[in-house]
């Protein structure tokens, strides 16, 4: 199956705006993290760059829906979802 992940703010030099991740029917949000994160050269599962996943440092939506509100990390990805994921940011 293939998934969307679509990144913003300082997650784009790590990741990239957009990539297709390809993956097997029924992977969690965690998994993909963990995709990521190894891409990205991490040496901690579950972050991407500083940033942890499943925490309050970095918000994760799945087809725009926070997945504090559906089965957090746990969150069960099907064909053609896209994930999104949004750090931290400030300003006025």
């Amino acid at each position: 199956m293939r998934v969307v992940v679509r990144t913003f703010g300082d997650l784009i030099p790590l990741v990239g705006r957009k990539r297709m991740i390809e993956t097997q029917e029924g992977t969690s949000v965690k998994a993909v993290v963990r995709q990521l994160s190894r891409q990205a050269g991490s040496t901690r599962p579950g972050y991407i760059g500083n940033y942890r996943v499943g925490g309050n440092e970095l918000v994760v939506l799945v087809n725009g829906r926070n997945i504090a509100t559906l089965d957090g990390v746990e969150t069960v990805l099907k064909d053609g979802d896209v994930v999104t994921l949004l750090p931290p940011f400030a300003g006025g």
